[in-house]
């Protein structure tokens, strides 16, 4: 909603960082999830699920630790899942103790990780950091250790890094927390996350889902490429830049303050601040097409944004009029040029976050995300 990109290395480490973001269901449902089940045979068993058929469509299985040896290349498949497990030193892949005998001393036994998530690729809605946030609370469940939702946050940062893609800290802090709250980090090492959640009324809620629209650009992007230009912009230390960067975490103090009023008109003109600010700390940001459909939608909404680093995936509005959204939108997209394929969606805001379900280990499990 606002602050972002005052969360992201060395940035947040130099000047700190506020971000207000916000925990949402789309088309109702949480659409990514991650499920483990311990195995008897000493081996990992990675597969990337349907989350339309909850059947995996790529099965990865590990039996040495020359398997895992590509966990830091962002592209070879179950990287992220690969990373989670060197991550959280399930397997010490520096060992030279093999795969199997760490697993059989350690767990007496082997791992079977399932993931998946309904988001398009590029969305902007935090997907892999939600998903690696996901994937280490099942992991660190099955494995019998605990952890809570800050400690996570704070992980996933480091499984990040390990898979050489960076990134900030507020994806995560969005979906693993529920609701609305203002995550802060000061300017100083080692780095701490505190996280606040908003108590907001039902009322207010309430007009928030009635106001709020999700739009799909059917464009993706490479969030790693508008991430290494802000970081050169912020290494330059040119006074817009710095100047910007205030304003950044200035923003999402304030919109916290005006979502507590309930003040929709207040949210959505520092939503359409925040966005202006965020293309000047990544030039390019937003496709030329997303600015005609942003200047036909002018006289029908208080503001915009783009989600994640912008560029393409989703980008979102507030409504002037409630319950009004997927029908002018709608009309607005088929009067905007080369925006046939934008796509609306329901969204609402999810009040609980991430769900740890444990299921009988002789039962097959649900499927439901967590």
């Amino acid at each position: 909603m606002s602050g972002g990109w005052s969360d992201t290395p060395p940035v947040t480490y130099e000047h700190g960082g506020s971000v207000l973001n916000v925990a949402i269901l789309i088309e109702g449902k949480r659409p990514i999830g991650a499920r483990v089940r311990r195995l008897q045979e000493p081996m990992l068993k990675l597969c990337l699920v349907s989350a339309k058929t909850m059947q995996p469509d790529l099965v990865i299985e590990c039996k040495q630790l020359s398997d895992l040896e590509d966990y830091s290349v962002p592209t070879a498949k179950g990287a992220l899942l690969k990373a989670a497990f060197c991550c959280l030193k399930i397997v010490d892949i520096s060992s030279s103790v093999s795969l199997e005998e760490q697993l059989s001393r350690n767990y007496q036994g082997g791992f079977e990780l399932q993931t998946w998530s309904d988001l398009p690729a590029g969305s902007g809605l935090g997907t892999s950091s939600i998903l690696a946030g996901v994937v280490m609370a099942a992991l660190l469940s099955a494995a019998g250790r605990s952890y809570d939702n800050e400690s996570l946050v704070h992980l996933v940062l480091v499984v990040e890094q390990m898979l050489t893609t960076g990134g900030g800290w507020q994806d995560q802090v969005g979906g693993l927390y529920g609701g609305f709250k203002v995550a802060r980090s000061a300017p100083e090492l080692p780095l701490k996350v505190v996280t606040e959640k908003l108590s907001l009324s039902e009322e207010v809620l309430d007009k928030f889902n009635r106001h709020f629209v999700v739009i799909y650009t059917g464009r993706t992007r490479l969030a790693r490429n508008i991430l290494q230009e802000v970081v050169r912009s912020w290494y330059g230390q040119l006074d817009l830049i710095v100047h910007t960067t205030d304003k950044l975490v200035e923003y999402s103090e304030t919109c916290a303050k005006a979502l507590c009023q309930g003040d929709m008109e207040k949210v959505g003109m520092i939503m359409h601040n925040y966005w202006e600010a965020k293309k000047i700390m990544a030039h390019g940001c937003e496709p030329s097409v997303v600015a005609r459909l942003i200047s036909n939608l002018r006289p029908y909404i208080y503001g915009e944004g783009m989600a994640g680093a912008g560029g393409g995936g989703f980008m979102y509005v507030m409504m002037k009029e409630p319950d009004t959204g997927k029908e002018i939108v709608n009309r607005v997209i088929r009067q905007t040029e080369e925006a046939a394929g934008f796509e609306v969606y329901n969204a609402s805001v999810d009040q609980t976050g991430v769900i740890i379900q444990v299921v009988d280990s002789s039962s097959e499990p649900s499927g439901c995300p967590t």
